[in-house]
């Protein structure tokens, strides 16, 4: 595991976050010095449930999983992360343990910002505070739509979702906005959207013969149009 100070430009795009941003140049610095970016590779965790949260983490670089595992030591993906952003905030903040994996699914580089020390800043800045609650709320409007994904949408229209909006969420995060996507594994966005791998299986077939994608060993679109039309019938 390597461990290294933030540059300028990371110390900037930490900045960014809307915890951080409300906090000012000068208290935001105080508190990036005790800051470090950790390499982690594939397979490693970040933590796992249960543990008890000391950091908040910014994503660099890289790709990251949420993983929910069952009394039966059954997996389900609960969502990925693709793009630089803070996540686990707010069990962070709360000091409680995690209630899910983080596994590294593509090389990655990972800020740890020391949980007491953002406390202690929060205290001085009560703007901050709101802007914890607006990204509470941001997560609870997400996970009521990925409900009402489940509930109301096919299968099919799942999949061809998930494929526009992590290409999207993918190419964002590329300096160059680059096209070539790595998917998940097909397992993993079956978990996630909630099918099982028969149905997902079929799905794909289904779209391929549309002409939306080829799915071989790499999943990858061929006619977003094709896809975007699949997402939205329910056919």
């Amino acid at each position: 595991m390597h461990s290294r100070p933030l540059s300028e430009t990371e110390c900037d795009l930490v900045a960014t976050a809307p915890l951080f941003s409300a906090l000012g140049k000068q208290i935001f610095r105080s508190l990036i010095v005790k800051c470090r970016v950790e390499r982690r590779a594939v397979g490693e965790y970040l933590f796992q449930a249960g543990d008890v949260a000391e950091h908040l983490y910014f994503l660099l670089s890289g790709k990251l999983r949420l993983v929910k595992i069952s009394a039966h030591g059954e997996e389900t993906v609960m969502h990925f992360l693709t793009r630089p952003g803070a996540f686990a905030e707010a069990v962070s903040l709360a000091g409680a343990t995690y209630p899910v994996n983080c596994q590294v699914m593509e090389e990655c580089e990972v800020v740890l910002i020391p949980r007491e020390a953002c406390i202690a800043l929060l205290r001085e800045t009560p703007k901050a505070s709101i802007d914890v609650l607006v990204r509470l709320i941001e997560w609870e409007r997400f996970f009521l739509g990925e409900l009402y994904q489940l509930r109301h949408t096919t299968p099919l229209q799942r999949i061809a979702s998930f494929l526009i909006d992590f290409e999207g969420r993918s190419s964002a995060a590329q300096p160059n906005g680059g096209s070539h996507v790595a998917y998940p594994e097909k397992r993993q966005i079956a978990s996630l959207i909630g099918v099982t791998p028969e149905t997902f299986s079929r799905s794909l077939r289904k779209l391929e013969a549309a002409g939306a994608i080829a799915k071989g060993t790499h999943l990858k679109i061929l006619d977003r149009k094709i896809l975007e039309q699949s997402a939205l019938n329910a056919s």
